[in-house]
Parts: C-alpha cells; structure tokens; sequence
C-alpha cells in the first residue's frame, strides 16, 4: 500500500501512523522491485502499475522498516509474499509492526 504515496509524504504518513496514532499492530505490504524482472511484459526498470509511485528492493523495504521500529519502538517482521525465487526473492513483501516490543 506504501507503494501509492508520493515519496515526498512519506514522512508525514509515518509520523501519522506511528508517532501519533500509534496502533499496537500495523500490516503493510509492498512490491518487491527485485522481482519484476520475472514479468515477461515488464522492463527492470518499469514499476507494476501507473499508480505506483515506487517500488522498494528487499533491502530498501528492511532498511525503512528497521528505521520505524527504532524511532517509533516497534519490534519488525518481514515476511516473503508468493513463492521466492533464488536472489530475486517473492514477488510482494510484508511488514508486521508490533507496538512496544
């Protein structure tokens, strides 16, 4: 779902949901760029759809979500979304945010 902000409201999105609302769990889940290269219709370089504002590689999508759980104190699980192929990873990847851990 994060894939459908501007990046240049990132921040205030994060600050929102985890500074001031503070849910004790929050899910979200994005594409995983690294797995684009599996469609046969689409360039590495494309994103999946229009609408799409960007695409974060696993590690890209590890590096912010590890940078919430230690601003916000909120403990971080990824998990693969589809099956996983060897260095590229699934297609989609989710984040579990547990408030306080």
């Amino acid at each position: 779902m994060i894939e459908h902000l501007d990046l240049n409201r990132l921040k205030a999105f994060e600050r929102v949901l985890f500074e001031f609302a503070k849910p004790k769990t929050v899910v979200l889940t994005t594409p995983n760029q690294e797995y684009n290269v599996m469609w046969d219709k689409l360039d590495a370089e494309e994103m999946r759809h229009d609408d799409h504002r960007f695409e974060w590689t696993r590690k890209e999508f590890l590096e912010w979500s590890n940078k919430i759980g230690e601003t916000y104190n909120y403990k971080v699980e990824l998990f693969p979304i589809g099956d996983e192929v060897e260095n590229i990873g699934a297609p989609s990847q989710m984040a579990i945010f547990t408030y306080g851990n």
